[in-house]
């Protein structure tokens, strides 16, 4: 009984378009494309394109089933290099150690790394 709400929060908060509703016989939730927006820290490549081309790349490139909250994950990693696990945990509504054990997998199947140490350092989307 809460998820459009949720849905309308987490959008709002990622600064997302506002999601579209109808319910011409099935209930369907409608999601506007966002701008490309430019990600924080970089390494002198800053994530190109949009997150939905980059989630495209991730897929084919890995060799295994990439689970909801890793996506989302590697998400909030697009939007901003030098996002925290805390703030990871608390916008996914998991555990830090959930996160931590989804970003080993991550790390494991290419897909992620870390960058210039745990402090100060930053994430890098590994989708070349």
């Amino acid at each position: 009984g809460s998820g459009i709400g949720r849905i309308k929060d987490e959008m709002k908060e990622a600064k997302l378009p506002e999601p579209g509703f109808k319910t011409d016989g099935m209930f369907t939730v409608i999601f506007q494309r966002a701008d490309e927006k430019s990600s924080g820290k970089s390494s002198g490549k800053s994530s190109s394109g949009t997150w939905a081309d980059t989630k495209e790349k991730l897929q084919q490139k890995s060799y295994q089933k990439i689970g909801i909250s890793a996506f989302r994950i590697l998400e909030m990693i697009h939007q901003s290099q030098v996002v925290t696990i805390p703030e990871m945990a608390k916008k996914l509504k998991i555990t830090e150690r959930g996160v931590e054990k989804n970003i080993k997998k991550l790390k494991e199947n290419k897909l992620l790394d870390r960058k210039d140490g745990e402090r100060g350092g930053y994430w890098e989307l590994l989708v070349d």
